[in-house]
C-alpha cells in the first residue's frame, strides 16, 4: 500500500439543537443514513472504501451513541466493485472485504467517537484509466442497494506533472514580494500537464529542515506543507510569494534559544489531482480543505440509493523531491522582515 485514503471523519453523527419549547420534537425516530467515502488511486496497491451510518435517535444522546461502534457500522453489507471497459462491457468484479484499518496500519484519530474497531472495505487490483468503476453496496438486512461510478486518473508521470519539472535546473523561487512596478503582490505561476480524467489540482510545497542547537549539538528534523490554491477548470496554479513568507513565520516562529538554527537545503513539490465528482463537490460546498482533506459535507452526494450520501471519486499525485532553492530566494529569506529573525540557514 502506497498511501492512505483519508477518511470522512465526523460524519457518523447528526446532532440537532433545540430550544426549551417542550412541544418541539428535537429528533425524529431512529433512521439509518449510509455515508460513503472513497477515492480510487492508480498508484495504490490496495483500495479502501469507508462505509458508515449516520444516526439520530430521539431516545438517546448522540454523544453517547458516537461512542458505540454499532451506531456507526452495518453488520450485513455485501460490497463489490465492478470494472467496465470503454465499451461498457463488464470485465472484472472485485469483492470487498471488511477490514480493521488499525490492522492495516491506519489508526483512527482519537476524539468523541470510538476509536476501535476502525472498519473499511478493501480490495486489491490494478486500476486502468480507460475503464469505469462502479461501487455496489447491498444491505442484506434491508434489501437496499446503493451505487456510484467513477473513472480513475491516469497517474503516469509522462502525462501528469508540472511543465517546470522538465527544466534542466529547476529551483524553488519566491524571492520577489512585489511586481516590478511595485503595484501588486508577485505571484508565481505553475503549469500542470493535465492527465486523463483529472478536473481539479492542488500543489503542495513541503519544506524540510533541521532544527540544530549549536550549543547543545542536538538536531531535530521537521517538515511542513504549504498549499497553493485550487486550479479548477484551469491548468495553472498560482502562488503568492508573500504567503510563503507568512507561512514560514507562522510555522517556525522565532526561536526561543539564540543558539537554535533552522537548516534548509531543498523543498519537495507534491501535485494532487482529483476527478470530476470531487470538482462538483468543491463547487457546491465551496470547499477549501484541499485534496488531502478528510471531511465531506452533507450538501453533496454522488451516491445513488435510498438514504445515502457521500463521495466516490478518484485522486492521484506525483511529486518531485529535493528541489533546491534559488540563490536570490536564499538572500531574500535572510533579509525579509517576516523571516530575518527566524535563524534560517541554507546548506
Amino acid at each position: 500500500m502506497n498511501k492512505i485514503i483519508r477518511w470522512a471523519g465526523g460524519l457518523a453523527c447528526i446532532v440537532l439543537a433545540a430550544s426549551c419549547n417542550d412541544k418541539l420534537e428535537i429528533a425524529a425516530p431512529y433512521k439509518n443514513i449510509t455515508v460513503v467515502y472513497g477515492l480510487l488511486d492508480m498508484t495504490d496497491s490496495a483500495h479502501y472504501i469507508r462505509i458508515e451510518k449516520a444516526f439520530m435517535d430521539g431516545n438517546q444522546s448522540a454523544v453517547d451513541m458516537a461512542k458505540v461502534p454499532d451506531s456507526s457500522f452495518y453488520n450485513a453489507l455485501t460490497v463489490s466493485m465492478k470494472e467496465f471497459n470503454a465499451g461498457g462491457t463488464l470485465i472484472n468484479t472485485y469483492a470487498l472485504s471488511r477490514v480493521n484499518l488499525d490492522n492495516e496500519g491506519y489508526a483512527k484519530d482519537t476524539g468523541a467517537f470510538f476509536s476501535t474497531p476502525n472498519y473499511a472495505y478493501k480490495f486489491k487490483g490494478l486500476l486502468n484509466s480507460g475503464n469505469t468503476y462502479r461501487l455496489m453496496i447491498y444491505n442484506t438486512a434491508t434489501g437496499v442497494m446503493d451505487s456510484a461510478e467513477t473513472n480513475v486518473i491516469d497517474s503516469n508521470t509522462a502525462s501528469f506533472g508540472l511543465t517546470e519539472w522538465k527544466l534542466a535546473a529547476q529551483t524553488i523561487s519566491f524571492a520577489r514580494e512585489y511586481t516590478f512596478d511595485g503595484d501588486k503582490l508577485y505571484q508565481k505561476t505553475y503549469t500542470v500537464n493535465v492527465p486523463k480524467n483529472a478536473s481539479v489540482f492542488q500543489l503542495y510545497l513541503r519544506f524540510n529542515w533541521v532544527d540544530s542547537n549549536i550549543a547543545t549539538h542536538t538536531s531535530v528534523a521537521h517538515s511542513a506543507d504549504f498549499s497553493t490554491f485550487y486550479a479548477s477548470g484551469s491548468n495553472t496554479l498560482t502562488v503568492t510569494n508573500r504567503d510563503i513568507y507568512d507561512f514560514l513565520r507562522s510555522t517556525l516562529g522565532v526561536p526561543s534559544d539564540a543558539n537554535q538554527y533552522r537548516y534548509f537545503d531543498s523543498c519537495d513539490m507534491i501535485l494532487y489531482a482529483a476527478g470530476s465528482e470531487y470538482k462538483r463537490y468543491q463547487e457546491l460546498n465551496q470547499n477549501t480543505g484541499g485534496l488531502t482533506a478528510n471531511e465531506i459535507k452533507q450538501q453533496y452526494t454522488n451516491i445513488k440509493g435510498e438514504n445515502v450520501m457521500g463521495l466516490f471519486s478518484t485522486r492521484a499525485h506525483v511529486q518531485k523531491l529535493q528541489v533546491p532553492f534559488s540563490d536570490d530566494t536564499k538572500d531574500s529569506v535572510a533579509i525579509n522582515r517576516r523571516t530575518a529573525d527566524l535563524n534560517i540557514r541554507f546548506r
